[in-house]
């Protein structure tokens, strides 16, 4: 009887996917009610006994780490993205157990033919361990099986490279899987076809595994201990701020500035995403790096200016660091290049921000003004006056001052990212109603804005 309570109880909690308290278990479970939580805590160990597969811990009851199987149960997941056409993957699942391999990819673009191989592989990784080599490309996974509208990985995962820098410890860094290859004495694979090099992660598993002291090899959990146990954690104790700080940091563009205890700005840097930029200066990999190094050195406190997009936040740095000159800083000029794309352009960039985009206007090659257009509508009388003026002006516009270094970093920024902009050509428009009704056609349409992916 007993035994069937127990089995009753971790099929309750594995369902519930989170710890409980004794209370609500015996209550919705068993039926039986308690005073208070210090008797149901007591009538709940007595049940389940010396049961291995439960534990207590805050008051709060739930099931231990699964062991690992050896061999284990793995799905080893490998990845490969194309940087010049974000949203375009090539990917694929091998599982050791039956020695099929699910590849599947995707090519930016929503594709009914595209979603059956990729539901494939989601539903072959199910109730394993997924391994991947970093944990980007576990994010990338995440990312993925979002935008194809597939049900979020919710299981155990594992990342190779932490557990060959842990096991492997004299090691020279792995930047790549193949780096691994020469050093345990594996045949190195073919990088260019994701199926051979998810056979060879599921390869490379079973050898780091035998690198793994023995008593560790059966539970999860201790496993990852271990391998967390043998990064280097940053001492924040000499700074004016702690982790919870960096927790708390916006997940938008902007500047951050690195002061000393003197107040003096040792280092400002751009970043797309405030949060994770700044929270990469401090990780275990962060104090390997040099320049991680020598900021850690100098630092007290961090501040940070949010920005709109990441090309004002692109612009704000160049010029704090042409204003501030901080010592770690090494990019303190631009370098101009012939042949730069859009030095003479004249556009009108629609970045969509909430429900408004904002609207740039830029003029032979720079930044000029900006102002906010709601989405679904028409410009407004405001908007199109400026417009008429800056591009379509009778008389003459006074030329707008500006440094070369300004023009020469909106070039190169109109150059990485033309492929994901929505913009109206402001020339190739012609007239001042034709570019009015280009303009008004993307505001009117947030979806077909919503499918570019903005730089930010």
């Amino acid at each position: 009887m007993r035994v069937e309570m127990r089995d009753r109880i971790a099929s309750y909690l594995e369902k519930a996917g989170t710890a409980l308290p004794a209370e609500q278990i015996l209550r919705e479970l068993l039926n039986i009610r308690s005073p208070n939580s210090f008797a149901a805590d007591k009538v709940l160990r007595g049940i389940l006994g010396g049961d291995p597969r439960f534990c207590e811990r805050h008051g709060l009851w739930q099931l231990t780490s699964p062991p690992i199987p050896r061999p284990v149960k793995v799905a080893a997941l490998h990845l490969q993205w194309d940087r010049r056409h974000p949203g375009c993957y090539r990917g694929a699942i091998y599982l050791p157990e039956d020695g099929s391999a699910r590849e599947f990819l995707r090519t930016g673009a929503a594709s009914e033919d595209e979603a059956p191989a990729l539901r494939a592989a989601r539903s072959a990784a199910d109730r394993h361990l997924l391994l991947v080599w970093s944990a980007k490309e576990r994010s990338l996974w995440g990312r993925l099986l979002r935008t194809g509208g597939l049900p979020a990985w919710e299981g155990e995962s594992l990342v190779l490279r932490a557990l060959a820098a842990r096991a492997l410890p004299h090691a020279q860094p792995l930047h790549s899987p193949e780096d691994a290859a020469p050093i345990l004495g594996l045949p190195a694979p073919d990088a260019e076809k994701p199926a051979v090099m998810a056979r060879f992660l599921a390869k490379l598993w079973q050898s780091l595994l035998d690198a793994v002291p023995a008593g560790l090899r059966g539970n999860l959990t201790e496993l990852k201990r271990w391998i967390e146990a043998g990064s280097a954690a940053v001492d924040f104790t000499g700074f004016a701020f702690d982790r919870d700080f960096l927790a708390r940091i916006p997940a938008v563009p902007g500047v951050y500035l690195m002061k000393n205890r003197s107040g003096e700005i040792i280092y400002v840097g751009k970043a797309d995403n405030l949060r994770r930029r700044v929270r990469s200066y401090f990780t275990s990999r962060a104090l390997k790096d040099a320049k991680a190094a020598r900021i850690h050195g100098q630092l007290h406190s961090l501040e940070f200016v949010t920005c709109a997009t990441g090309v004002e936040a692109l612009l704000l740095e160049m010029r704090m660091i042409r204003d501030f000159r901080p010592p770690v800083n090494m990019q303190t000029g631009v370098h101009e290049q012939p042949g730069r794309y859009g030095s003479e352009r004249n556009l009108l960039l629609l970045v969509p921000v909430g429900d408004e985009a904002q609207v740039y206007m830029v003029k032979d090659g720079a930044f000029v003004a900006r102002q906010s257009a709601p989405l679904g509508r028409p410009p407004s009388k405001k908007l199109s006056s400026r417009i008429r003026t800056v591009y379509y002006g009778t008389r003459r516009v006074r030329p707008i001052r500006r440094e070369d270094w300004e023009t020469e970093i909106v070039a190169r920024w109109l150059a990485a990212n033309k492929r994901r902009l929505n913009y109206v050509e402001v020339d190739e428009s012609g007239d001042y109603e034709s570019a009015l009704r280009r303009l008004t056609c993307l505001l009117m349409d947030p979806d077909r804005l919503a499918r570019k992916v903005y730089y930010r």
